[in-house]
């Protein structure tokens, strides 16, 4: 029997409980929107939730509907592909080191890649995580890390200013990790409706702002985050699709402006973005996870590449691959595309090791690291070799 087919005979089992997930929005338990407790502005969260111009009374819409593929088409899509969806060996990783994380410097920009979108920020002196994700198993029967060790103690981090959640999916938003996480937080930044389930895990709602797009929360003088748009959808179980918001972030001080794509389809959005808020010194982009059904809600890697050149961008550094299996692309397809797209482009591209730090605008050397690790070298390939 081919060897390929062969392994894609074993995992069919597997390979239809992670399809469920990932048609569900990578969910599992539905999560209300109520809450009676006060909305920092004077609203409550169903009060802000109402009148969001996003919200159509029920749900909240999407931009650009998703597509419907067929049931045939999934099914061959899954089983009958012949990419290389999990690396056959460990990825190269090292323990982060989070001296730079905890530095109190007031005009730096340092960054961790703590893998998938979860991102360790110091930006001037405040800390903040993007998405914060330390579970090896992200739902019962969902994908798994490709790296079952995480780079990132999640028990050494404290003092954390501010952490921002895009969207409630599950590779997104982690039990585990916010309620670790929560005593050594002073601040959660979510979309709307989102709150209710960080309230559910223990989270007080004096600590928890939620924000429709365009609200900017000052965290104090020096810092400013904002709420911009982006375009996906949302859910944790079967029937609360969109019932909460998703977006992207822009986090601004006096020296320095980053932007967090979260998930997100290609969309004009990000020249608006990038015309109000820009230019920015990193745009950290989704690149991963995505097939022509899915084009609506995540992103190619020639559109990560253009997207980061919309925001104005001087570097992009590419998020949310090589770390779970979450669509029907080799794992490597992200990075080898997107470098192709970069340097054809003359875009500088940042592709740290799991667990490097890179400090702006001194360190930030990187490598194609995943070119030892391709099945073969092709004339494509040897285009981004080193």
């Amino acid at each position: 029997m081919n060897i390929r087919l062969n392994k894609t005979l074993k995992r069919t089992g597997k390979t239809l409980l992670t399809l469920a997930v990932v048609l569900a929005g990578l969910t599992f338990s539905a999560n209300s929107v109520q809450s009676s407790a006060e909305y920092n502005k004077g609203e409550s969260p169903m009060e802000k939730i109402m009148g969001s111009p996003q919200f159509d009374g029920k749900r909240f819409k999407q931009q650009v509907p998703m597509k419907n593929p067929s049931f045939t088409e999934m099914m061959k899509d899954q089983f009958f592909g012949n990419e290389i969806r999990v690396p056959e060996q460990t990825l190269p990783q090292q323990y982060a080191d989070l001296r730079p994380f905890f530095s109190t410097d007031n005009n730096q920009v340092n960054v961790t890649n703590a893998r998938h979108s979860s991102l360790l920020i110091n930006i001037d002196g405040y800390r903040i995580m993007t998405d914060p994700v330390f579970e090896a198993k992200i739902t019962p029967v969902g994908p798994t890390r490709f790296n079952k060790e995480i780079s990132v103690n999640i028990n050494d981090l404290r003092d954390i200013d501010v952490v921002v959640i895009s969207h409630n999916h599950y590779d997104h938003l982690n039990k585990f990790s916010i309620q670790t996480l929560n005593p050594e937080v002073t601040r959660f930044l979510v979309p709307l409706g989102v709150g209710a389930q960080l309230e559910k895990w223990g989270v007080s709602r004096d600590k928890i702002t939620e924000l429709d797009w365009w609200d900017e929360f000052s965290f104090n003088a020096d810092l400013t985050l904002v709420s911009t748009p982006s375009q996906h959808f949302s859910g944790r179980g079967l029937t609360d699709r969109n019932k909460t918001l998703w977006t992207s972030w822009t986090i601004m001080t006096a020296n320095h402006r980053l932007y967090f794509s979260g998930d997100t389809g290609y969309f004009d959005g990000f020249k608006e973005i990038g015309a109000k808020y820009g230019p920015f010194d990193i745009a950290f982009m989704e690149c991963g996870a995505y097939n022509d059904a899915w084009s609506t809600v995540h992103m190619f890697p020639e559109e990560t590449i253009q997207g980061g050149i919309d925001l104005n961008a001087q570097h992009i550094y590419p998020i949310h691959w090589g770390t779970f299996r979450l669509a029907m692309h080799d794992w490597f397809d992200p990075m080898v595309r997107a470098r192709l797209a970069a340097d054809s482009r003359g875009v500088s591209l940042l592709t740290p090791v799991f667990g490097q730090t890179l400090e702006y605008p001194d360190s930030l050397t990187t490598t194609d690291w995943w070119i030892p690790f391709l099945p073969e070298i092709n004339e494509a390939l040897t285009e981004v070799a080193p």
